[in-house]
Parts: structure tokens; sequence; C-alpha cells
């Protein structure tokens, strides 16, 4: 063999494609061998760039060129593998390319997975679309209703924010309440739709509400009724009940309030006539017996000593009942009543205790000044009886005083027996 013919052998051992010259030795071998080495690396490169469109049929037979074409074809495969698993088929397999193949595998199983855990999503997901149309629904109901019944009932329907400044809803019915509109009703401040004193006493009462709340959690806490006054458009202040409640949201905050007013008007008037008719007497307009014993209760514990008592006893009155009438009866004692009225002050207690019997209790007045007091009805049944026709009005009067709790009950006691002496001695004197 000679040099030259070595030296491309050589360059062909090492990978090398040398050009061959015509005239060497084995010269047409060697060209054959160069170019089938040649097409070999061409399709090397090829498969290495992920060309899978070349041909190896130039490339001829070989071990080498046989694996390149199973190599091209298991590519190919795969390829067409891979496209089928982008349009959605997860049975692919690989069962060559040793590890690669295990990675591939393992990859189109987690594919699998997630297609399944994504299509669960998508049903769960769907479900769950479905529940928030039928809640929200339900929700544009539940509004559509309350608004009807906000619109519709007498009370005041409101809501307001958490941080118990300003009004989120009021219903229209504020304006039979206030005589306010709507609108002006959200304008107002809470503190601006109370009386100050309301509005003080509304405020610490929710925030004593909000720290049981906070300590326990239970929103019953909220569920208050209570009495305050509100202003109204024209002036005029007016008592109202109100329930109050509370609105949280998810995470247990206070969202914000809600309430129901009420005008209690009416109630409160029924409220003090009951109270006024259990303390006095329905006749004559006074107090009643059972007021003048709650009141000594009450003087017996304060500082109001010294304390005179007047007992007077209308004379005549069964004489008056029995000849002419007992309508002229009633008409003598409210005549007495009014004598009485005429003579004492507005904070004097002054109680028909019986049929014909006055009781009048005067707070701070020692002994002189209740005979003065006698003095003065005297005077007033003298002016009374000048206008009172063919029905004059005579009352006998006693006083005493009490210095302390324990005289109260003798006081009374002295007073009615010196009503009497004096019911005695008159009489002996229009006998004389």
């Amino acid at each position: 063999m000679d040099e030259r013919t070595a030296a491309i052998l050589e360059q062909l051992a090492k990978g090398r494609l040398p050009a061959i010259p015509p005239d060497v030795e084995y010269a047409e071998q060697l060209s054959r061998l160069t170019g089938y080495l040649d097409a070999i690396r061409g399709f090397a490169l090829a498969l290495g760039n992920g060309d899978l469109s070349k041909s190896i049929e130039r490339c001829g037979v070989g071990p080498v060129a046989g694996s390149l074409k199973t190599l091209h074809a298991s590519l190919k495969h795969l390829t067409w593998q891979t496209k089928q698993i982008s349009v959605g088929d997860f049975s692919q397999r690989v069962d060559f390319m040793g590890e690669f193949a295990s990675a591939f595998n393992s990859m189109v199983e987690g594919l699998d997975e997630s297609r399944t855990e994504l299509e669960e999503a998508y049903y769960q997901l769907n479900d769950h679309m479905m529940e928030l149309q039928r809640m929200s629904a339900e929700l544009k109901e539940s509004e559509e209703r309350f608004r009807l019944i906000a619109e519709s009932v007498s009370d005041v329907i409101w809501t307001l924010d958490a941080s118990m400044g300003r009004f989120t809803y009021v219903s229209p019915s504020i304006a039979a309440l206030r005589g306010y509109t709507v609108e002006e009703a959200i304008s107002e401040t809470f503190s601006q739709a109370l009386t100050p004193e309301s509005y003080v006493y509304v405020r610490d009462i929710l925030m004593q509400k909000l720290a049981q709340y906070r300590e326990s959690g239970d929103m019953e806490c909220f569920s208050e009724r209570i009495e305050v006054e509100q202003k109204c458009k024209d002036g005029r202040i007016i008592p109202v009940e109100v329930v109050i409640s509370a609105i949280t949201t998810a995470d247990g905050q206070i969202k914000e309030f809600v309430g129901i007013s009420r005008d209690i008007t009416e109630r409160k008037r029924e409220e003090e006539k009951l109270k006024y008719s259990s303390t006095h007497d329905a006749m004559t307009g006074l107090y009643n017996r059972a007021f003048f014993d709650a009141e000594l209760g009450r003087i017996a514990h304060g500082p109001l000593f010294p304390v005179s008592f007047i007992v007077a006893d209308l004379d005549g009155l069964k004489r008056v009942n029995d000849t002419i009438g007992h309508n002229e009866g009633d008409q003598l004692i409210r005549g007495a009543s009014d004598v009485l009225k005429m003579a004492f002050r507005g904070s004097d207690i002054v109680a028909r205790t019986g049929g014909d019997e006055f009781l009048i209790i005067l707070s701070m007045t020692d002994a002189e000044l209740a005979d003065k007091s006698i003095e003065r009805i005297r005077k007033y049944q003298e002016q009374y009886n000048l206008n009172s026709g063919n029905l004059p009005v005579s009352i006998s009067l006693g006083a005493a005083t009490a210095h302390s709790a324990e005289e109260i009950d003798p006081a009374i006691k002295e007073a009615d027996k010196r009503m009497y002496e004096d019911k005695v001695s008159r009489k002996q004197q229009r006998i004389g």
C-alpha cells in the first residue's frame, strides 16, 4: 500500500472525509467509502436536528445504515404518537429507546392523570356554576321579596354601616314616620337621625353588644328592643321603638347593622293614661290611695323632713247622697277637690284616699306652715262657696307634723284625730 493511500485511511480513521485523488491506489473503492460515510453523516446530522424528511435510501445497506433507518422509523412513529397525544389520545406508549421510553411513558401517564383531574375539576366547576346560578336566582327572588316587604310595611327598615356613621338603606316608610324622603334620610348621619341623648344611648348599647359578640361569637346578643326619640322633618320629637340586629361577613366580621323602627306615640299615650289612672282618682283627678302610700315610702327614706300631713274630710256627703242623689254627691266631692287644688302647689301631694276623705303631704313644712295651709283651705272654700249655688262645700281639717320616718304614722293619726275634733267643734257651733 502506497503512502498516499495509507494517509487517506488515517484521515478516515480519525473521522475526516478527505478528497480522493483519482490516481491513488484503490481510488474507486475509497471514493465509494467516503461517499457512503458522507451520506451516513448527513443523515445522522438531519436526525440530530429533528429533520425526519431526509431519505436514507442512498446510504445503501449495512448495519449502520440499517440502524439509522430503524431510528428514523422510530422517530417518525414517535412524532405520530406525540401528535396523537396532542389531540387527547393518552393511550400511546413507547416500548423502545430505553430510558427515554420510560420518561416518555411517565409523562403521558402524568398527562392522562392531569386530564382526568381537569375533567373532574371541570365537572365540579360546572356544578358550582349551576349552583351559583341557582343561588343567584334565589338571591334575586329574596331581594325582590325583601323590597316588596320593606316597601309595604309601615315600620321603617334600615341598615347602618359597621362604623355606625351612615345609613346604607332606608325603606320608603320613613316618609310616614319622620316626614323625610328616602334620599334625605340616607344623607343623614346616624347621630343626626336621633336626639343627642338617644344617640349616645344607642351607641353605647351597640358598643356593648359588639364587645359581647367578639367575646362569645353569639349573634343573639344583638337582638335588642330599645326605645329612643327621633327628630321629624317638621321639628317634632317622636318616641320610636327600635329592634337592632347585625349582619356578618363570611369570616365573622360585622358588615352592617340592620334595624326596624316603629312609631310608638299612641302606645306611649296609652301607657301614660294607664299610669295616670293607676295613680289618680278618676272622679277628681287627685292622686289616689295607692300613690299616697307609695309616696309615704319614698318620703320615709328621703331628706324632706319635717313633713306635715293634713287630713280633710268632706262634711255631709252621706246626707246629700241620701236626700238629693249621688250625682249631687259626686258634684260635692269634685267641689272639695277643686278647693284643695286651689290651695296647694303642684309639687304638694293631694290625694283622695276614701269616699269623702282627702290626705295632703307637705314636704319641708313645719307645724306653723301647716296651720297656714289650713287657713288657706278655708279661704278658698269660702271663695268656692260664693259661686257654688245651693251646694256649698264644707271640709273638716286636721294637721300634724313628723320630723322623722318613725313619726309618720303617729302624725297621720294625730292629724286624723284633730280633723274629727274640728268636725265636732264646727258642728256644735252650727247647733249653738
